[in-house]
C-alpha cells in the first residue's frame, strides 16, 4: 500500500507541475485569464510543498494544508468567473482540486501496524550495527527518570526536520524533569547534522531497516520514489513517553505523515511521569 500511495504521489506531482505549464503556454497563446486561473490552482499545493521544504521552519502547515488549499480554490474561482464558456481551464481546475484533496488525506496518510499500549512494555529496537536498543538499559545509563522517544521519517521530510529543531526547545524542560531524549531514524546522524546543532548529548539510534527488522516502527516504502533506489524503507513518525523501566506512558501515533506532533502536544504529556 505504502508503494502505490509513493507511486501515485509522483504522478500527481507531475501533473499538477504539467498542467501548470502547460497553462503558462496556453495563456501566452490565447491570452484567457481562465488559464492564468488554472496555473494558480495547479501551482498552489506544489510551490507550497516546495517552500516547506526548503524552509520547514518557517513555513509551516497542518493536515488541510490551508495556504495551498487556499490557493487552489482562488485558481477556480478565477477560472469559473473568466471562462464563461465553462471550458477545459474550469474542467482541470475541477480535477485538480480532487487530486490535492486525494493527497491531502489519502496519500499522506499515515497508518500504523500493532503498537505497543500504555501501560505495557516497549519493545527492544534491533540498531544498524546489530545490536539491540533497550529502553531500561538508556535509562539507567543516563541515570534518567523516563524517556522521550521520537521517530523521525527522514531528512527529506520537512515536517521531521522542522521537528527537530522546536526539540531544541524542549531540551530544558527534559533536563529539569530527568526525561531522556532519543531520536530514531533509518538514517545515520550525519543526514541529520544540520538540524542537531542545537541538540547537543541527545542520544541518536540509527534503525536497521532490513525486510522484518523493527516492523512497529519501520515502513516498506515509507521515502519518495527518487530516494527508493538508496533508501526504501523510513521510520513510521511517533513520540513515546517512557517510564524508567521501559514502560509506554503516553504515545502519539499520527495519522499523516505531514502532521507528525508539535512542541506543545509534547510538552503537555511530561507530567506523566511525575504521576
Amino acid at each position: 500500500m505504502n508503494k502505490f500511495k509513493v507511486f501515485f504521489t509522483v504522478i500527481a506531482f507531475v501533473w499538477l507541475w504539467s498542467c501548470g505549464f502547460w497553462a503558462i503556454f496556453q495563456c501566452l497563446y490565447t491570452g484567457n485569464i481562465a488559464w492564468i486561473g488554472l496555473l494558480i490552482n495547479a501551482w498552489g499545493l506544489p510551490l507550497w510543498m516546495l517552500l516547506r521544504f526548503l524552509s520547514p521552519y518557517k513555513y509551516r502547515g497542518d493536515q488541510r494544508e490551508p495556504v495551498a488549499f487556499a490557493a487552489v480554490l482562488a485558481g477556480l474561482a478565477v477560472a469559473l468567473l473568466s471562462d464563461s464558456e465553462k471550458g477545459m481551464p474550469v474542467y482541470l481546475a475541477i480535477y485538480n482540486l480532487f487530486i490535492v484533496l486525494i493527497y491531502l488525506f489519502h496519500l499522506s496518510a499515515l497508518r500504523h501496524p500493532d503498537s505497543p499500549d500504555v501501560d505495557s512494555l516497549f519493545p527492544p529496537m534491533k540498531m544498524v550495527n546489530g545490536e539491540s536498543w533497550h529502553s531500561a538499559d538508556a535509562c539507567r545509563r543516563g541515570d534518567f527518570e523516563g524517556l522521550l522517544l521520537v521517530f523521525l521519517r527522514g531528512s527529506f521530510c520537512a515536517d521531521s526536520r522542522a521537528q527537530l529543531l522546536d526539540l531544541a526547545q524542549l531540551l530544558p524542560e527534559l533536563e529539569r524533569r530527568q526525561i531522556g531524549l532519543v531520536i530514531f531514524s533509518t538514517e545515520p546522524l550525519g543526514n541529520w547534522s544540520h538540524w542537531t546543532k542545537d541538540l547537543p548529548g541527545v542520544m541518536f539510534v540509527q534503525l536497521a531497516s532490513g525486510s522484518g527488522e523493527n516492523p512497529v516502527v519501520v515502513a516498506s516504502g515509507g521515502s519518495p520514489l527518487a530516494l527508493c533506489a538508496h533508501v526504501s524503507r523510513a521510520a513510521r513518525p511517533s513520540q513515546w513517553l517512557l517510564d524508567r523501566d521501559g514502560f509506554v506512558l503516553w504515545r502519539h501515533l499520527p495519522g499523516n505523515y505531514r502532521t507528525p506532533g508539535d512542541i506543545g502536544l509534547l510538552r503537555g504529556q511530561l507530567f506523566r511521569l511525575q504521576d
